[in-house]
């Protein structure tokens, strides 16, 4: 089938790709990388993909230069419409038989909007969804998801609860059953060595768990459950807890949190930007990584996890349970319970091995390239 697609038409993606940062810039340069060895990609990214005013962070990780990026042309602009018309003129002129966009978040409505309004009549309209709706409230954002995922052809789906979103909005399309696909480390830094990992370890104070909560830092995630479990615990268990990403709200809630619980010995909190090759370090020195989320449809934390060996610690909302298999590569239990975060990083203590053994076992089926032939299928 690979010979087949490699001899037809190309395919089209419009995408933010790394250097760019984000899970999503991650995502997209690995699907590149998977749909390119099975065929021709025309690949759009953005020259700058939110509105100014409202996104000062961090745009572009220019430290992780071992990261495997893709070729993409930098066209998008997120406030000039004319991008938008120079992007579809290039799908035309490339003659691709689809073209994919991802959907994240309802600022991206106009231009996705336009992009799938206009594409050529014979080009199929593929939407990865990665949240059908955003997790806190955001005005207008299921009329922004009618908008753009109605005029997708075809709509992929990572979980259940995610494909349930789809039936309630009404959205008529296709919809593929998909999943989300583990990363392979070494494509986004370089490993780190055994001593680098070492004297991470030492520089935490050699704990006897080391625990690892990544990504923006917003309130849906409950890392303030996983503060309050480690308060839950015994004194001479050892455990430490690092929370690396953007605060959103600036992080003023956890730190008061942590204050007040005593617990500044046992948190670190490193807010602001992490690049791929900070964060291939925090992977591979931690025990698991958790995730006690308020809410989720699916996460590309977990397979960021399962991409350096860490096993899981999650909550059993939305599309976890169907990403985290409890006692094998991670363990689950109810949400907005510290006391019973507490007992899974007592779990966690008793067999920490045993979980990792699993994350290794767990890996077939999950690739990129997998999720790459599940898509062609689906056009084909």
């Amino acid at each position: 089938m690979a010979e087949a697609a490699a001899g037809s038409r190309p395919l089209a993606l419009l995408a933010p790709v790394l250097p760019l940062v984000g899970g999503a810039a991650q995502f997209n340069t690995a699907l590149l990388g998977a749909l390119r060895e099975r065929g021709p990609v025309t690949a759009l990214t953005w020259r700058r993909l939110y509105p100014p005013l409202l996104h000062r962070r961090r745009t572009h990780d220019t430290e992780s230069r071992s990261a495997r990026l893709e070729p993409a042309v930098p066209v998008l602009d997120w406030v000039d419409p004319r991008s938008w018309r120079r992007a579809i003129q290039l799908v035309r002129e490339s003659a691709s038989r689809a073209l994919i966009l991802p959907w994240v978040h309802p600022v991206t409505t106009p231009q996705y909007a336009y992009l799938l309004a206009n594409a050529p009549e014979d080009v199929t309209r593929v939407v990865i969804c990665h949240n059908v709706l955003p997790h806190e409230r955001v005005p207008l954002s299921r009329a922004c998801a009618r908008s753009v995922l109605g005029r997708a052809d075809v709509i992929v789906a990572h979980s259940g609860p995610m494909r349930d979103e789809l039936a309630e909005l009404g959205v008529d399309a296709q919809v593929v059953d998909a999943f989300h696909p583990r990363f392979t480390a070494r494509d986004l830094a370089a490993l780190p060595s055994p001593a680098a990992i070492a004297a991470e370890r030492a520089r935490q104070g050699h704990p006897d768990l080391s625990l690892l909560a990544f990504g923006a830092v917003r309130p849906y995630k409950g890392f303030d459950i996983a503060v309050r479990a480690l308060a839950e615990l015994d004194r001479d268990l050892n455990v430490r807890l690092t929370i690396a990403g953007v605060f959103w709200d600036g992080g003023a809630e956890l730190r008061r949190l942590v204050a007040e619980l005593g617990l500044q010995d046992r948190v670190e909190l490193r807010d602001g930007f992490v690049s791929n090759d900070e964060a291939a370090l925090l992977f591979s020195a931690a025990d698991a990584t958790v995730l006690p989320y308020r809410s989720a449809t699916q996460s590309g934390v977990v397979q960021l996890a399962f991409a350096y060996g860490t096993p899981v610690l999650a909550t059993n909302v939305g599309g976890l349970p169907e990403a985290v298999r409890d006692g094998i590569d991670g363990l689950l239990c109810p949400p907005e319970d510290p006391q019973a975060f507490a007992a899974l990083l007592t779990r966690l203590h008793s067999a920490p091995g045993a979980l990792s053994t699993g994350v290794q076992a767990s890996s077939a089926g999950h690739s990129f390239a997998r999720y790459a032939q599940v898509l062609e299928e689906a056009l084909a």
